[in-house]
């Protein structure tokens, strides 16, 4: 059992092709999504999307945020911003969470505390898929 996957942003196609699975974090919690699966419209948040190829490959991509679209036999993702695991860059993901975390400690200077916790989300799950990535490398 298989299904098509488009993973597309503003910019440019990400992924295009058949898979046996996916899993994404949505609005509603993290999801599996397998062939056959309920039509569903859902927003994504900002985290991994695990991909299960037919060929027993396993890949990961992070996302910053999206739509997730699930038809009988096609699966779309139109993301904010997608990357994969392998283009990110592990320096600037620290960095940026450290940066987002010196802010929070300075509230009275900073007055939009929902976009430093975006940035903390975004920067641990870009980190996240560099670990699961680590772990895939060490099999």
């Amino acid at each position: 059992m298989k299904f098509h996957l488009d993973i597309v942003t503003v910019e440019k196609p990400i992924f295009s092709g058949i898979v046996k699975k996916i899993q994404i974090s949505g609005s509603e919690g993290d999801m599996g999504i397998y062939p056959g699966h309920v039509q569903l419209l859902s927003i994504i948040k900002p985290g991994i999307i695990h991909i299960f190829h037919i060929n027993q490959k396993e890949e990961c991509l992070y996302v910053s945020g999206g739509v997730l679209e699930v038809q009988p036999s096609i699966v779309s993702i139109l993301a904010d911003i997608a990357i994969r695991g392998t283009e990110l860059d592990k320096k600037r993901a620290l960095e940026a969470r450290k940066q987002a975390k010196k802010y929070l400690k300075n509230k009275s200077k900073f007055k939009n505390k929902e976009d430093v916790l975006l940035n903390i989300a975004k920067s641990i799950a870009q980190l996240r898929v560099l670990e699961i990535i680590d772990k895939f490398k060490n099999r």
